[in-house]
This record gives C-alpha cells, structure tokens and sequence, in this order.
C-alpha cells in the first residue's frame, strides 16, 4: 500500500486528462507527494478483484472518508 486515500476522477479523453494533470500540478502538496495513474476504460475492464479472509486488523478499521469525484 502506498497512500491510505485513494482519489478517482473520470476523464472524457486524454485533453481532459492533462487539463486535470495541469489543476494537480498548480495545487500540489507543500509536504507529500501525489501519485497520478492514467488508464483506458479497456484496461479497466480487465481489472480483477481477488478476495482473501479478513484479518483482524481490517475488521476493526474506522474509514472516516471517502470521496469520488
């Protein structure tokens, strides 16, 4: 894991994309860092969701956020 959040956005193709990227880069982090991935609704498709047991840990978090825009 590399970051606790996770932050999504939808792009209608890639002039949307570096619109965002441009918005990102002008309102970074003064401490942290952020970590942009870009990918295709077909890599997407392809995404495989692989379930395991539950380990205490994660039966006892707290997720106080979530944000999809």
């Amino acid at each position: 894991m590399v970051q606790f959040s996770v932050y999504c956005r939808i792009c209608n193709g890639y002039d949307d994309v570096e619109k965002h990227k441009l918005r990102i880069r002008n309102n970074k982090p003064d401490n942290g860092s952020v970590r942009l991935l870009v990918i295709t609704e077909k890599q997407y498709e392809k995404m495989e969701l692989i379930i395991g047991n539950r380990v205490t840990e994660e039966e006892h978090s707290v997720f106080e956020q979530l944000s999809i825009f």
